[in-house]
């Protein structure tokens, strides 16, 4: 945990630390990963991830090859769709990491969205 995170624990107040906890914590690599895979653009991102299984899959058979090959001219055959397969794949893995930072900044939206909620209901009560 960082200083700052520590910091905001020691000043959050008991209503606080519980609206934190029901919201939940902050999704790891693979907790972001899984939102992607439903909602209004669960179909894209679908695409996305078989498309790219299936230029990894392929780039890993054409590397294979690549790696069997006596002849130089056979070799670039194999190797130059292997790399272009990788490179594609890598660019299609890391698109998806912008709807990742999407989700995260939605989460704090909605929990800064709850805490002002709140602090309105405080002042109109007081």
């Amino acid at each position: 945990m960082s200083d700052i995170d520590r910091l905001i624990n020691e000043t959050l107040d008991d209503e606080d630390r519980v609206l934190r906890e029901a919201l939940g914590k902050e999704p790891g690599v693979l907790g972001g990963f899984w939102p992607l895979l439903i909602g209004p653009r669960a179909w894209a991102n679908w695409v996305m991830l078989v498309s790219q299984g299936v230029m990894f899959c392929v780039g890993v058979w054409l590397a294979w090859e690549f790696f069997r090959a006596e002849d130089v001219l056979e070799a670039l055959r194999y190797g130059l769709p292997a790399v272009t397969l990788f490179v594609m794949a890598i660019v299609i893995k890391t698109s998806m990491t912008a709807y990742i930072s999407e989700n995260r900044l939605l989460i704090e939206i909605r929990r800064l969205e709850l805490r002002i909620e709140r602090m309105r209901q405080e002042k109109g009560d007081a």
